[in-house]
């Protein structure tokens, strides 16, 4: 979120002005400047015979006189509001506006309004009155008002009158909030009038104090526009602090900012819904179309989104003493808990309300400690980025929804977060043969990993099915070198395979120390027999609840999260279509990445790895004799393959445009990563929440056949009507196997678009990798590296 965004939102105010209660609806008619004294002065003269003659009291005419100096002071101001400096001497107050000073008129009548508060009767109604009149006078005047000394003074005492026990009201919150917006912007145009409202302590040893923060505090969660307009109003003044160390100081020392907003937080994370009700099979993700109908949740990203943009603006100690208040009193005690809860139902929407979370945000620091939550934070001995990692592998929702938030995660491009889930699990090279380890950082320069991811693709679904027309599968199919490799495959054969690199841009050497680096250049020292301590990244410092880093042993090799993601990926006929759809794209969004330790892990098919370590390419083997064999026990796999790939094209070319805006963006991402176009299942994704034209374009072409079966995906969205592959008879154990036929059979068309994916992601490496060999060491085998040598 853009600093803009926020301070673009303080609209003007209108044309026109409210009046008081009792006050003349008819609006003088503006003269020359010197009738306007004359009436000004008059209006004035009245007045102070009134506050000379008594004070208030319950005395019978005591209320007249109030209404009365209710209604001058509104006439009053309402000239005073059109008031204009001399056009001789454009920098000195115009006529009015000096008599006024003079006079001190605004801070005399004030204080006489106020004694009648002591009697108790419609205080609530005259704050309301005071406070129109005064935003009114303040947004249209027509000269700088605050500049004056008997202006502001006249303000502080209205704000430390709101300050007192008075029942509230909408329209008493309204009011105060809109005068202190009024103000806000009014400071924000010359900021250095903001400290004049900073007011010394009233005692030795007490606190300073700015009323003009002060009092817009505690509207910063409520809901409506009293609740945004006060948001707006303190990020202006977040702005302001930034350049103002007596003002940075304040808010970090004598307020209580920080803690209300991250307790807020809290409060408002505890209302949000336990369960989210879900659209359809394909729900995978919380967008900003889904929060927005759940006003507790939207109240939460408000929030969230302002404390991301007071923390992009703030003063530097307010920047620290907010993420530090938000990590101990939001994160830890509630998001902790809620991650861990019991109810499958729970854990769904906690981890969807996480991912949600990490995807809008977007300044450094915030973002920082949220990932220091994730990677170090232990709850009940585990971290909680152990936890997600476990629950990829647990049933289709849970899956689905975790499997999205590492997508967010690796689209982050932290190196933080890859270090703590694979490359901590590599770096020690356990997981090769020794005679392996110089291999590490070769690149394929000649295609034949391409080749053998390409020589994968099963039999069946090169032959039995007709292929679609080129213009069609190209509508479903988009994913640039990968999608082009594919379909040359198809032409060219297996053993040929290309890549355009038209679309991708070189990736450039690192130029700064890296914590990888950092990692690396400590294994070079230590030797991968006794190795030090992980190191910790400067931007995610240790927490009291953090162990020292361990390296795994070789039966971990290569680490949870991998382990997890091969065992998911070889049960690929048992999984939904959409569980592939997420698990095949974070695969290849971890094979785009350019660290050689990764890209030889997951793309190199010449690799000798340890026995107990299995590699991508044994995986992709065994899911490749699975479908084989499937295919060869359904008599009619050919046409059910023809009809999933006809409903696929029909879904996947629909609404591309729009497709962009639904789905979740990098906010930051490797060259590599930017010059793939979406995959096919990024694609087809981004359409689950196009129930019409999709589902009506995906049922002409998926009609049930002479025995009455159609094949579909199911439940794309509520209230949906997808023909769903279904023998005849409806017991329980028939529709299992219907569901597990579906399964098997769209895994059979994503599992070769996968592969021609893997097959040109490889290729683009060889021309994108900023770890190439140079040509004068081409012979002696030791590339040159970013990082050094990964062992003695």
């Amino acid at each position: 979120m853009e600093r803009m965004n926020w301070l673009s939102r303080l609209a003007s105010r209108g044309p026109g002005h409210r009046v008081p209660q009792g006050a003349s609806l008819q609006t003088p008619v503006m003269a020359d400047p010197e009738t306007c004294l004359m009436v000004f002065k008059n209006h004035w003269s009245q007045v102070v015979r009134i506050l000379e003659r008594r004070g208030p009291q319950a005395a019978h005419g005591g209320a007249d006189d109030l209404s009365a100096v209710c209604n001058h002071t509104y006439q009053m101001l309402t000239l005073l509001a059109e008031d204009r400096a001399v056009p001789s001497a454009p920098t000195t107050p115009g006529p009015l506006l000096e008599f006024a000073l003079r006079e001190d008129l605004l801070s005399r009548v004030l204080a006489w309004q106020l004694q009648w508060d002591e009697f108790g009767d419609g205080v609530e109604e005259r704050r309301a009155e005071q406070l129109k009149l005064f935003e009114m006078l303040v947004s249209e005047a027509r000269q700088p008002l605050l500049r004056h000394g008997p202006v502001r003074e006249a303000l502080l005492i209205l704000l430390d009158a709101c300050g007192r026990p008075v029942p509230s009201s909408p329209a008493l919150d309204e009011g105060l909030v809109l005068l202190l917006s009024q103000l806000c912007v009014c400071v924000a145009r010359e900021p250095s009038l903001l400290e004049f409202f900073l007011q010394p302590p009233p005692e030795p040893g007490a606190a300073p104090r700015l009323l003009l923060f002060s009092r817009l505090v505690p509207f910063v969660h409520r809901e409506g526009t009293v609740g945004q307009q006060a948001r707006d109003a303190l990020l202006l003044l977040m702005a302001l602090s930034a350049g103002s160390p007596t003002v940075g100081r304040y808010i970090a020392d004598h307020s209580y900012f920080c803690p209300v907003l991250a307790t807020g937080l809290s409060a408002l994370y505890s209302s949000l819904p336990r369960k989210i009700e879900v659209p359809g099979d394909d729900w995978h993700c919380l967008r900003r179309e889904d929060w927005l109908g759940v006003p507790a949740l939207a109240l939460f990203m408000s929030s969230l989104e302002f404390c991301n943009a007071v923390i992009q603006v703030a003063h530097p100690l307010v920047q620290k003493q907010l993420v530090d208040y938000i990590h101990n009193g939001f994160l830890v005690p509630v998001m902790g808990p809620a991650l861990h809860k019991t109810s499958v139902e729970e854990m769904i929407a906690s981890t969807a309300y996480l991912e949600l979370f990490l995807r809008s945000i977007s300044e450094p620091a915030l973002l920082r400690t949220f990932l220091r939550f994730l990677l170090l934070h232990r709850h009940d001995t585990h971290t909680i980025l152990d936890t997600l990692v476990a629950r990829i592998g647990s049933n289709s929702r849970l899956c689905m929804v975790s499997l999205s938030l590492f997508r967010t995660l690796l689209n982050l491009s932290c190196e933080d977060v890859l270090l703590q889930l694979v490359l901590r699990y590599l770096v020690p090279c356990n997981h090769v043969m020794l005679s392996q380890k110089p291999a590490v950082r070769d690149v394929d320069l000649y295609g034949r990993a391409a080749d053998k991811f390409l020589s994968l693709i099963p039999r069946c679904c090169r032959h039995c099915a007709p292929s679609p027309p080129r213009q069609e599968h190209a509508s479903w199919a988009r994913g640039g070198p990968c999608r082009e490799a594919g379909r040359r495959e198809d032409t060219a054969g297996p053993g040929s395979p290309s890549a355009d690199s038209s679309s991708v841009v070189t990736a450039p050497r690192p130029s700064t120390p890296s914590r990888l680096a950092l990692f690396l250049r400590q294994q070079s020292l230590g030797g991968s027999e006794s190795p030090g301590p992980a190191p910790r990244s400067p931007g995610l410092a240790a927490s009291p609840t953090s162990s020292p880093g361990r390296w795994p042993s070789p039966a971990e090799e290569p680490g949870p999260f991998m382990a997890v993601l091969f065992a998911k990926l070889e049960n690929m006929l048992q999984n939904s279509v959409y569980v592939n759809f997420l698990l095949t794209g974070l695969v290849a969004q971890l094979a785009c990445h350019p660290q050689p330790l990764l890209r030889s892990f997951l793309l190199n098919t010449n690799m000798v790895f340890q026995p107990s370590v299995k590699s991508l390419l044994q995986v992709l083997g065994s899911v490749k004799n699975k479908i084989e064999n499937f295919a060869a026990s359904q008599e009619d796999f050919p046409a059910l393959l023809s009809k999933a790939k006809k409903y696929l094209i029909a879904r996947g070319k629909l609404d591309w445009p729009e497709g962009p805006a639904a789905g979740p963006v990098p906010r930051r991402s490797d060259p590599l990563v930017k010059s793939r176009r979406p995959s096919l299942g990024e694609l087809l994704l981004r359409h689950a929440h196009s129930p019409t034209r999709a589902r009506q374009a995906a049922q002409l072409v998926l009609q049930p056949g002479r025995d009455g079966a159609g094949l579909g995906l199911g439940g794309g969205s509520p209230g949906a009507s997808t023909p769903v592959l279904l023998p005849r008879g409806g017991a329980p154990e028939r529709q299992g196997e219907a569901l597990r036929v579906k399964n098997a059979v769209y895994c059979a068309v994503i599992f070769p678009e996968f592969l021609k994916e893997l097959a040109a992601i490889s290729q683009a490496h060889a021309v994108t990798s900023p770890f190439l060999m140079d040509t004068s060491e081409e012979g002696s085998g030791s590339p040159v590296s970013g990082f050094g040598p990964l062992n003695p």
